[in-house]
């Protein structure tokens, strides 16, 4: 077996598009944990989590469509219900059985939609700071540290710019972050590593035809989930607030609320060794029913 610490870059078509994912532990287990990234964030955000979890998983980070490494949209349709499509796709060509979700923000929404869609195949739920209702002052927050620079000219200088948006994490966890969320161009530049159009206001996504209205609830969803779910919110969140966490704790059946204390809306980058704890925590006390 692969060292399961070392992280594997691997790619895979769906749906017209190619994507990139990183995969850790063994890859003969026809069970994974697959990993959902955030908005403006890359399947990298992830690292520290997946090298801790993966001395006991299969662990599967996707870079979902216009992210990272995978193909950007030419029709930019980014909307919920191609992401979830993506998932079916590459979950199903990937020859998995069965799998848990772990999903941030945009990717937790996803999983939450997938794992109503398919109760015979996600065996658990984790979704971390992910609700139907979010406030403006987070939205407002992810804008503004979207709005920072097209481009910088060095680590220590997209750092600076990451900082005031991350107070709750360490240097060298936004230094992770950055890596994460920029690659450098030809020009030695620190650019983006995602579809422009996410940082453009001025873009508008195709108007979403009746198929994709079928996760437009997100409420909805929820109420259909079937799986073990634990529901983590970051104890100085911006994004949501505790009685959107309880609602949707009450709306998913014996699911459970973790909090994760000194951690904001970004929880995979402020407290990544927390929140594999509680992960890992949550799938131990699940198996031992």
């Amino acid at each position: 077996m692969a060292n399961p610490g070392k992280a594997r870059d691997e790619f895979i078509e769906a749906n017209g598009l190619r994507f990139h994912y990183r995969e850790w532990g063994d890859t003969r287990t026809k069970h994974a944990l697959v990993m959902l990234h955030g908005y403006a964030e890359t399947s990298e955000v992830w690292n520290d989590m997946a090298i801790d979890l993966a001395r006991e998983f299969r662990v599967i980070a996707l870079d979902q469509r216009g992210y990272g490494q995978s193909d950007r949209a030419a029709d930019l349709d980014y909307s919920r219900s191609r992401q979830v499509e993506d998932l079916e796709a590459i979950i199903e060509h990937l020859g998995l059985r069965s799998v848990t979700l772990i999903g941030h923000s945009m990717g937790g929404a996803n999983a939450i939609c997938y794992a109503a869609e398919h109760p015979e195949m996600v065996t658990a739920l984790i979704v971390v700071e992910t609700a139907p209702e979010v406030l403006r002052s987070g939205i407002e927050n992810v804008r503004r540290l979207l709005a920072t620079g097209d481009s910088f000219g060095s680590l220590d200088e997209a750092v600076d710019a990451f900082r005031p948006y991350l107070p709750y994490a360490s240097v060298e966890q936004i230094e992770r972050r950055v890596r994460g969320s920029f690659t450098v161009n030809d020009d030695g530049l620190y650019v983006w590593d995602f579809d422009p159009s996410f940082r453009d206001p001025s873009v508008r996504p195709p108007d979403p035809d009746p198929g994709q209205r079928r996760v437009a609830d997100l409420w909805d969803y929820a109420d259909r989930i079937q799986c073990p779910t634990m529901i983590v919110r970051g104890s100085e969140t911006d994004m949501l607030t505790p009685e959107a966490i309880q609602r949707l704790h009450r709306r998913i059946a014996g699911s459970r609320v973790s909090l994760i204390e000194d951690a904001g809306h970004h929880v995979p980058t402020d407290q990544p060794a927390s929140l594999a704890l509680n992960v890992r925590e949550f799938l131990q006390s699940i198996a031992a029913i």
